[in-house]
């Protein structure tokens, strides 16, 4: 297979999906800390503990899903990635490598 680079209309949809597994993974985190907080802090509202850990749950169920069904842009191989880390350095099948976004910065 061909390891040229791939093109940006190729590589931004991989950057997408980074984003948004990323997003749903600080908002389960913020939910978890909101559920803690609001059980230990106050006995009146210990009721909210559990609809706030079922959305954790969703959410990273939805982070989970996006992070699994990702694919190589070149092979159509799945993505296999770790717990945190979205988007591997290369395609374990074809070998094509997966370049990171650009900076935000520019510079």
């Amino acid at each position: 297979m061909s390891q040229h680079e791939l093109t940006r209309e190729e590589v931004e949809p991989l950057w997408h999906r980074e984003r948004r597994v990323a997003w749903l993974q600080v908002a389960a985190m913020g939910g978890l800390l909101l559920a803690g907080v609001t059980a230990y802090r106050d006995g009146n509202l210990t009721w909210l503990a559990r609809p706030l850990l079922a959305g954790v749950l969703i959410l990273l169920a939805a982070a989970a899903a996006l992070q699994f069904t990702g694919r190589c842009p070149r092979c159509r191989t799945r993505v296999r990635t770790g717990l945190l880390k979205v988007l591997p350095d290369k395609c374990r099948a074809c070998g094509v490598q997966f370049p990171r976004p650009p900076a935000a910065g520019g510079g």
